[in-house]
């Protein structure tokens, strides 16, 4: 059985961490910049963003806690498949379940919008994201050697939604 939330659980969860998931919109994006700058990443830039937030094939979330931004995720998707763009959460935040409520509020999505699919690379050293996914039901696929700029493999992994 695939890791899902039920509804009361999750709401529970959530009241407990304080945690409160929001789509994303413009007075998010400096936060969203600041978490991938605590993480010495760059995934998207200012402008990318503010494009892809009204853009009509995206969905953008944000996790805050105390009206603090702690986490961002972001999908692309076209007809019936998606592919998860990103999912970063604040270094001091990782152990509360925000990745988990950010990833099940993206399937959630999903599912409404009758998307059947997900696919994502993730780093091949990131195996806390790597069995996140799998306690979601991901599966990998395929692996593309050397994706990233310090040459690690990326292995795709691939969600039937049903």
């Amino acid at each position: 059985m695939h890791y899902m939330l039920e509804n009361l659980k999750q709401k529970e969860c959530l009241i407990m961490n304080n945690i409160k998931i929001y789509k994303m919109t413009k007075d998010d994006i400096q936060d969203v910049l600041n978490l991938e700058k605590s993480h010495n990443i760059k995934i998207l830039s200012k402008t990318l963003l503010e494009n892809e937030i009204e853009n009509t094939n995206t969905y953008y979330i944000v996790a805050k806690i105390n009206n603090k931004t702690v986490g961002y995720a972001g999908i692309s998707y076209v007809l019936d498949s998606a592919d998860l763009i990103s999912i970063v959460v604040d270094k001091e935040k990782i152990n509360m379940s925000v990745a988990t409520f950010m990833l099940n509020d993206i399937i959630s999505f999903c599912r409404k919008n009758n998307i059947i699919e997900i696919i994502l690379e993730v780093r091949s050293s990131n195996i806390p994201a790597q069995k996140l996914y799998e306690k979601f039901g991901f599966k990998q696929i395929s692996t593309r050697k050397k994706y990233y700029d310090n040459l690690e493999d990326a292995y795709i992994m691939k969600l039937n939604i049903k």
